[in-house]
């Protein structure tokens, strides 16, 4: 689906801690981020407000950041979006529903609050 939508590669990461490894390797560059929400050892929508915080100095806090949602997680649509989100699709996702997150994610710049904003927005609990 990411291809067809026009995405020129893709890495694939089965975890956020995966991912900020993948991130941090400096030879690849990343311009997005499409996340589950529902990941091992951190959510995505912890790995959002980390980013935002800006707590991962190899990771822009500008970062183009989609989430993938179930139906039903309001709580943790309504916390991305505090975290200035950049797009969210709700699984099962469809190839029209990612092309057009991702269409929307470039087609503005973020406009980020100040890093410790971020670091006060609460999570939503755990499913």
């Amino acid at each position: 689906m990411l291809r067809a939508a026009g995405a020129g590669s893709v890495i694939k990461s089965t975890s956020c801690l995966a991912a900020l490894n993948i991130l941090a390797d400096q030879q690849k560059k990343i311009d997005c981020i499409i996340c589950d929400h529902s990941m091992p050892h951190m959510t995505g929508v912890e790995l959002l407000r980390e980013i935002r915080a800006g707590h991962y100095s190899h990771v822009p806090r500008d970062m183009r950041f989609i989430m993938a949602t179930s139906h039903g997680q309001e709580a943790v649509v309504k916390a991305a979006v505090n975290l200035d989100v950049s797009g969210y699709v709700m699984k099962p996702v469809s190839k029209d529903a990612l092309s057009k997150a991702i269409h929307r994610a470039f087609g503005r710049s973020p406009s980020l609050k100040a890093p410790e904003e971020y670091s006060g927005v609460p999570l939503p609990p755990e499913l």
